[in-house]
């Protein structure tokens, strides 16, 4: 046989195998989909919904546990065939789990999460907050970009406090956010402070909760006085107001 004729053969076996495998692949998916398409709708909806509070907490991983739980059951009703009484049996196990998270404290929740204990920081300064963490729509350009901190409104010159003991880990200046002033508070959390227009504090001084590390400005892509503040764990930014205390209260 011809290295050409080998070549066809060998195309035709290898597109014959990926169609019988794609097949058998179609017909597994049609039968534990069917599985959860026979149960009642409002069984389906809660399932889903579970398992996505489960996801939320972030605790899938863990070895035991609610979430652990309500996962494991939501994996088992899409792969297996359940009946509605094991449906009710579980939510009859569950309700009672449930009633613990009641006293769930958010706060402590997500921060324990960011910092590793349960941490409430101090208002770098004290103003309205104009923008908040996560997506808006960009104030100079069409579409959307992630605002990775919140604006904090004040008139400049407001001295801006540090909101967590720590040590000064950068002082800069950047296009976007003018003068900067970053605090590294160990455990990989830090803080970042912008549009600053005066920065009272050196890279390498140890700062104290309450310090004054500098004052507000406008500089950079602002387009008035404010100070855009953002909390980073392992480099990645978080939202501020999960670890502030309520807006009443000041630095």
């Amino acid at each position: 046989m011809s290295w050409r004729s080998d070549l066809r053969e060998r195309m035709r076996l290898t597109g014959s195998a990926g169609r019988t495998l794609g097949r058998r692949f179609r017909s597994g998916a049609q039968r534990e989909l069917g599985n959860l398409k026979a149960l009642p709708p409002w069984v389906r909806e809660t399932i889903v919904c579970l398992f996505i509070f489960a996801l939320l907490l972030g605790t899938s991983r863990a070895e035991k546990g609610l979430a652990l739980r309500v996962t494991d059951f939501a994996r088992t009703s899409v792969t297996t065939d359940i009946t509605l009484e094991e449906v009710k049996t579980f939510g009859k196990e569950l309700a009672g789990k449930l009633k613990d998270l009641a006293s769930l404290d958010l706060r402590n929740f997500w921060s324990r999460a960011a910092t590793g204990t349960p941490t409430e920081l101090a208002w770098p300064v004290t103003g309205e907050v104009t923008s908040y963490f996560g997506w808006r729509p960009n104030p100079d350009s069409p579409g959307m970009s992630l605002h990775q901190g919140i604006d904090i409104a004040v008139p400049k010159g407001t001295k801006v406090a540090v909101v967590l003991d720590g040590v000064v880990s950068s002082v800069r200046r950047s296009p976007e956010y003018g003068l900067v002033v970053e605090i590294d508070h160990g455990g990989g959390v830090s803080t970042v402070y912008g549009h600053l227009d005066e920065a009272l504090a050196q890279e390498g001084e140890t700062m104290n909760r309450g310090d004054y590390l500098g004052t507000v400005g406008d500089g950079g892509n602002a387009t008035g006085s404010h100070l855009h503040f953002e909390v980073r764990k392992d480099g990645i930014e978080v939202d501020p107001m999960t670890l502030l205390p309520p807006l009443v209260k000041g630095p």
